[in-house]
């Protein structure tokens, strides 16, 4: 899996537990971002921004090109 520290922070930060497959994490990130990502109009709040980034660019950096 790739993934940098300051990632490894983040999700620590936001998922409380450490990760070995990305498919369970990006799971458990969609999950968070459900959760605490948006406002009370649905719209996306900084958090969400903060997570939607970090699932991007696991996403990309995982993924077989």
């Amino acid at each position: 899996m790739n993934i940098t520290e300051k990632q490894k922070k983040l999700v620590k930060k936001y998922l409380k537990k450490s990760y070995t497959e990305i498919y369970q994490l990006l799971l458990d990130l969609d999950d968070k971002i459900t959760e605490i990502g948006f406002d009370e109009n649905y719209d996306i709040n900084e958090e969400g921004i903060l997570l939607q980034r970090l699932y991007d660019d696991l996403y990309y950096q995982n993924s077989e090109i």
